[in-house]
This record gives structure tokens, sequence and C-alpha cells, in this order.
């Protein structure tokens, strides 16, 4: 059983870690696309709102949702980005990878939290992070790209309080050369 347990954890040590911390280092020079049916802006509050199957590009990077808020500093810079949907999804392709569908780094949830300081992506709802056949599904998965951690967690089954919800991983063999 012992020798079982370990197996898993380096087996979920490495597929958590294995994960590219960062996406296309390009993409930051590329420029931002939003569409969106509604777009509202508090320069008071720092924040500009979209609304209605929002679609936010830059570079291989795209993030969707039915809501995006974006929050600012006093400089103008992005502190934060959330986006609610049913589901809203990211995906980007990290370095060093060639693009193909498979190589992106994908992300859905039914909220979806990017916080640029920390580099850290928090899904809450139906959350599924993965890339590739690999895929990590739970009901709440904060990433930090910048130590390159994952953490899932589930809550207890709706409705069972004595059997809890699960994090569901699935791991896709290597191929052999």
């Amino acid at each position: 059983m012992t020798r079982r347990r370990n197996k898993l954890a380096i087996v979920l040590a490495s597929i958590l870690a294995c994960g590219e911390a960062v996406g296309l280092s390009s993409d930051s020079d590329q420029p931002i696309n939003i569409e969106a049916d509604r777009a509202e802006a508090d320069d008071q509050k720092r924040t500009t709102i979209y609304r209605g199957d929002v679609i936010i590009t830059q570079g291989t990077l795209k993030i969707t949702g039915d809501t995006v808020t974006i929050y600012y500093d006093e400089n103008g810079d992005l502190t934060k980005l959330v986006s609610v949907g049913r589901p809203a999804r990211f995906h980007q392709l990290p370095d060093g990878k060639a693009d193909v569908p498979k190589n992106y780094q994908r992300a859905e949830a039914k909220r979806m939290e990017y916080y640029e300081g920390k580099d850290l992506i928090v899904l809450l709802g139906d959350a599924v992070y993965g890339q590739g056949g690999d895929r990590v599904a739970a009901e709440r998965i904060v990433y930090d790209s910048k130590r390159s951690r994952m953490k899932a967690e589930s809550r207890k089954a709706a409705g069972d309080d004595d059997k809890p919800a699960r994090v569901k991983i699935k791991i896709e063999p290597k191929k052999t050369k």
C-alpha cells in the first residue's frame, strides 16, 4: 500500500510540475484584441467590464466568458482579470511547443481569476486544467505559474455529506518512438 501510494505521489508530482509555467513569451508583445456585446469602463474604480460572448486574444492567448472584468492599478497596469461563464475558457501555447492544438495549455471553469503580480490562476466551479491528453478536474484548482505549483480540491458531493467529491486526474502514456 505504501509503495503504491509513493508511486502515485511521484506520478502526481511529475504531472503537476511538468506543466509549463509561462505561456509563449512573445504573446506579451502582441496587440490585445477584445470583442464583446457591451463594454463599460469606470476610471474611479479602475475597472473595465465586458459583457456578452467576450473574446480576448493576445498572440496565442485566448480568454472567453460571458462577463470579463479587468482591474487596473493607478498606473493603468492590469492587476486582476475575472472571467465568468458557462464555462469561462482559457488557452495558450507555452514556449518551446509547436503551434498544434495538443500543445496548448487549456483551462475552463465557471469562474476564472488571474492575478497578474502573483502569476496566479484560480479556477472555480467545475474546473478543468490540462495540456494534450493530460488533465486535472476538480471543484477548485489554483495554479501558481511562478513556482510551477498546482493545488486541486473538491468539496463534498452535492446532497451527500458522507461522500466527498473527488479530484480527477488523467495522465496519458508517453508515446514511444
